[in-house]
């Protein structure tokens, strides 16, 4: 091989920046969003089993803010959740695995993200996270390969000095 041919060095490199205004981003290949993706609104269900009266109490039915007390128990749900009082119980299914209401439960769960899946079930569709930071712009970072072509692509979030300030770290 000739010695004198450069070859690229390996590199990362800032491509653009993707905007998130929903607090969530979806991974996925564009050729599914017209096959695969299914037009179904974020259907909020916070409903949580009340232990002593068996009842459910539903956020938007019982309740509509989480500091006001409810009646007849006379207690906030952030002090019934503090206590124990309540259970939390599993956001409802969506109607479809790739839609936006998909992204939101999956990302408002405790996981904080999770995989889509095609209309067939099985998975692969794309994948979903929350920001943990919230709307903005991010950068996407690419990592390139000495042959030019992308290794990964990395969207930054926050800064490591973000998680030091919080003490995480």
């Amino acid at each position: 091989m000739n010695q004198n041919i450069k070859r690229r060095k390996e590199m990362k490199k800032e491509i653009g920046v993707v905007g998130v205004d929903s607090g969530q981003i979806v991974i996925c290949d564009p050729c599914y969003i017209d096959s695969e993706w299914e037009k179904e609104d974020f259907a909020e269900r916070r409903r949580y089993h009340h232990a002593k009266s068996k009842r459910t109490l539903e956020f938007g039915r019982d309740f509509v803010r989480y500091d006001i007390p409810i009646i007849p128990y006379d207690k906030c749900m952030n002090d019934m959740l503090a206590d124990k009082d309540v259970e939390k119980l599993p956001d409802g299914k969506p109607l479809y695995e790739f839609s936006y209401n998909a992204c939101c439960i999956k990302t408002l769960s405790d996981e904080n993200d999770g995989q889509l899946n095609y209309r067939m079930g099985h998975p692969g569709v794309g994948v979903v996270s929350n920001t943990g930071w919230g709307d903005g712009l991010y950068p996407v970072i690419a990592d390139i390969a000495p042959d030019g072509r992308v290794r990964s692509i990395t969207i930054q979030f926050m800064d490591f000095e973000d998680d030091e300030e919080d003490g995480d770290i």
